[in-house]
């Protein structure tokens, strides 16, 4: 049976009294287990923001000053601060969205603002782990684990904003099943 056939099969399920089951969305399904990215990320997430746009407005700048059009200027600090408050913004929501868990099959993670994506990585896919920290996360103890699986569309699964120490503790686990699962 083809996955559509499935897919199909399941939207026709109906409950006791015939009626279509209410399909829940992915976020109401988050396990009990389930956890959030450090609170901190968010302040990672706008400091790198800021920097972002304090370049967006320092090349017009520059750029104007040179060629004596302060229109430029005005454009490029505009842009600038359109962008800091977008991401401003953008950095809590993704926190509030963002979720992670590991259950009997994998690690699962579940981000996205408005388009909703939840990532199953399974133990016996995964070839090896990386866990990295940039500056700013070093700063405040975060870590970002990076995980290569063996298939070819979305191989690498990243997922920032985590201590790093629980990147660790990810990475074992990761490790530990996926030998236990080998063939």
């Amino acid at each position: 049976m083809s996955s559509e056939q499935e897919q199909q099969q399941e939207a026709q399920q109906t409950n006791e009294q015939g009626q279509p089951e209410q399909q829940d969305n992915l976020i109401s399904r988050l396990p009990e287990s389930s956890q959030r990215l450090h609170p901190d990320s968010i302040k990672v997430s706008r400091i790198t923001v800021a920097f972002v746009s304090l370049i967006i407005m320092l090349v017009p700048t520059v750029v104007a000053l040179l060629s004596e059009s302060y229109l430029i200027i005005a454009i490029g600090v505009a842009a600038g601060l359109i962008v800091f408050t977008i991401g401003f913004i953008w950095a809590k929501k993704s926190y509030d969205y963002t979720w992670y868990w590991l259950a009997d099959e994998g690690l699962y993670i579940q981000s996205g603002v408005w388009w909703r994506k939840k990532t199953l990585i399974p133990f016996n896919r995964v070839q090896h782990t990386d866990v990295a920290q940039g500056p700013l996360e070093r700063k405040y103890e975060l870590g970002k684990l990076v995980t290569h699986t063996a298939g070819t569309r979305d191989a690498s699964v990243s997922l920032d904003g985590i201590l790093l120490d629980t990147a660790h503790e990810l990475r074992s686990v990761l490790q530990e099943e996926g030998e236990s699962d080998a063939v």
